[in-house]
């Protein structure tokens, strides 16, 4: 019989010694390949010793304040004679009580990757740091990050989450929504607010790995295609920014004293009231590049503000006059624009008056022009979606296998590559085949693979058309079975690539627009927001110099020519349909190569498993065995196992950890 240990935040319990702990280890079983499992014990009982009483806090007595909180899993592992065999958490499922006396505490052993979801609890995206992304709202930085390899995680795609883009490269042709260009003081195009940004996934799980000290193996994660999987930041309908964009106020900063008065401080910006009276201020501003508003405060709440339009080139006197002020106020003068831009100004003069006494109070100004920075705020862009969630859906995507190697890392790896990477180990002489079953493996009669529904223009269509979604892969078998579906909670966009309205000639401008079949009477098509949308995007190969985009300058008279940018679209290669990789399921008609890219999520990580599963010769083999302890501290599911000269993938198995008794399940290789 073997010793087995079990240790809860370090402290290790008494347990019955008759007790058999059983552990079920699988990674992906075929019963439910929908899901990726680890370790956990079925549920067993330990003795309510006085070790176990003050480890579980007594947790029995409703009038102990215990340590133990049983709302959450706590860490925990299990050693067999004294050596390492698994680390999780463990579970406070129940007391046993005989009279008023506790007699046993039932307990439940998870392995790492549930303790992993746990960790993540309830949190979104939004909750993870992207601040190093962050940057200006200007057109220049827009511009930049849209045009060049600014930084390979962080970029601007050509997708629009308002206008219904179109291709017109008629001279003739100035309909804000048509993007092509035509000369330099054009006015439209693609507006640098029109554009909202994207982030590659594994910059996402580096957020991930950051705020819960974990880390992310397997060089999958490095690799093409992985690398270019992209999401994009679109968490409201409609602009990045707009008339509802709550807008900062900018205290402003002044340098030195003009005459009169000594009772503003310079170092604080603030002026201390010292006699109770109803003052004047004047603020005389200038070269202001937005429109604007300045706001008086006074003990940290506005009382008083004004707006104006912008003047680049000129100066404007603003009064605030009639307001009280009472001795030891403290009252600071503020700037921020009406809409989410940046600008530049400059106070040059801002004095404050008695009106009574007709008392100069101070009278300051700035010597230089001062800006007001719109930051953009990436984690505020995050869309709408838990990371637990966010991660599951990554990992059915590319049907990978996450196993825990030590506490804080977990590797990521397709399920096919994990399996070869694996080593073939001889069971022949464990195996009990005095009695043993050969199954039929379970079978579906349909299996499906999906992206979430549509309501976006051109992916509402396609499935009005073909009865199924873009992106997604279903297909029917003659069995008498359940329906096995793979759901990922994300939207596959269908991409446009526009035509000429005006020579009729397809150009090589891919889009996506973000809005639905709904026009207005006016023409405009209501905005879509719908589920997380997640695509692949490279630069480098991507040229659209012989149909050039317009980019819209923020003074609005002036555009540039854009001739390269970022490739946007399922398929992560415009070079090539045959090298390209496809985040559709299915060998979806792709739209800016006009044929199937066959390099699919079900051909690459799904297709082996599936084809397999319903191959005439595969058997679901279920055997018995006994392990020596080396054995058991040893398994590795990623192994294969040969017995009677044939090989067999480990689907699960039961190990009895006192007995070293074990129910294997085998798949043979086939």
């Amino acid at each position: 019989m073997n010793k087995v240990d079990i240790y809860v935040n370090n402290q290790r319990l008494d347990v019955f010694q008759d007790e058999e702990i059983n552990l079920n280890i699988s990674v992906q079983n075929v019963q439910d390949i929908s899901k990726v499992f680890t370790d956990f014990t079925q549920g067993f009982t330990i003795p309510a010793t006085p070790t176990n009483n003050a480890i579980f806090g007594y947790y029995y007595r409703t009038d102990v304040s215990g340590t133990f909180d049983a709302r959450f899993r706590q860490d925990a592992f299990i050693e067999i004679n004294s050596l390492p065999f698994r680390s999780g958490s463990v579970e406070l499922d129940s007391v046993q009580l005989k009279g008023t006396e506790p007699y046993a505490y039932n307990i439940t052993f998870y392995g790492g990757l549930v303790n992993l979801t746990d960790l993540f609890g309830d949190d979104y995206l939004y909750d993870l740091n992207f601040s190093a992304y962050n940057h200006n709202y200007t057109d220049n930085a827009i511009f930049e990050r849209f045009t060049t390899e600014y930084d390979n995680a962080f970029f601007y795609p050509l997708m629009s989450p308002v206008k219904n883009w179109f291709y017109n490269s008629s001279n003739s042709n100035h309909d804000d929504s048509n993007i092509a260009y035509h000369d330099p003081n054009e006015q439209h195009g693609i507006h640098y607010y029109e554009l909202k940004p994207a982030m590659k996934v594994y910059a996402i799980l580096d957020a991930i790995e950051a705020k819960y000290g974990i880390t992310f193996t397997g060089s999958f994660l490095s690799a093409n295609p992985f690398v270019d999987l992209s999401l994009w930041l679109h968490r409201t309908e409609g602009y990045m920014y707009d008339s509802s964009t709550p807008i900062a106020w900018q205290l402003i900063n002044f340098n030195r004293t003009t005459g009169g008065g000594t009772e503003f401080n310079l170092s604080t910006e603030t002026w201390t009231v010292v006699d109770t009276d109803v003052y004047q201020l004047d603020v005389t501003i200038k070269n202001v590049g937005a429109d604007y508003e300045l706001g008086i405060f006074q003990n940290g709440q506005l009382v008083s503000s004004l707006t104006n339009a912008a003047h680049p080139s000129s100066s404007l006197t603003h009064t605030f006059i009639g307001i009280p002020f009472y001795s030891g106020d403290i009252v600071q003068l503020y700037i921020r624009p009406t809409s989410a831009v940046g600008f530049n100004y400059q106070v040059d003069n801002y004095q404050a008056v008695d009106v009574s006494t007709s008392t100069k109070r101070f009278e300051v100004d700035q010597s230089l022009s001062a800006a007001y920075i719109f930051n953009v705020v990436v984690t505020d862009l995050m869309p709408e979606i838990k990371v637990r969630d966010f991660l599951a859906g990554i990992l059915k995507m590319y049907n990978m296998v996450i196993v825990p190697t030590t506490s804080t890392s977990f590797l990521l790896q397709p399920l096919d590559d994990w399996y070869a990477a694996g080593s073939d180990k001889d069971y022949q002489q464990y195996f009990d085949i005095t009695e043993y079953a050969v199954n039929r493996p379970p079978l579906f009669r349909e299996i499906e693979f999906k992206y979430q529904d549509t309501e976006q223009i051109l992916g509402f269509q396609y499935r009005k058309d073909n009865n199924t979604g873009f992106g997604d892969l279903r297909n029917f078998f003659p069995f008498d079975a359940e329906d096995l579906i793979i759901e990922v909670p994300f939207e596959c966009p269908l991409f446009e690539r526009l035509t000429d309205q005006h020579t009729g000639g397809l150009t090589n401008v891919l889009v996506y627009k973000s809005i639905t079949e709904n026009a207005n009477e006016d023409g405009t098509f209501n905005m879509y927001l719908g589920s997380p949308v997640v695509f692949y995007a490279s630069y480098g190969d991507y040229f659209i110099d012989g149909n050039s985009v317009a980019f819209v300058n923020s003074d609005n008279t002036t555009s540039r020519e854009v001739t390269t940018c970022w490739y946007a679209n399922t398929s992560n290669l415009p070079t090539s349909a045959g090298a390209s990789y496809s985040v559709c399921f299915g060998g979806d008609i792709d739209p800016y190569h006009l044929q199937s890219v066959n390099r699919s999520l079900y051909n690459e990580y799904w297709s082996d498993y599936i084809t397999d599963l319903y191959n005439v010769r595969r058997r679901l083999f279920q055997v018995d065995a006994v392990l020596p302890l080396g054995a058991m501290l040893s398994m590795n599911l990623q192994n294969g196992v040969i017995w009677n000269n044939n090989k067999y993938i480990v689907n699960s198995v039961q190990v009895g950890l006192t007995t070293g008794k074990a129910t294997f399940e085998l798949l043979n290789v086939v």
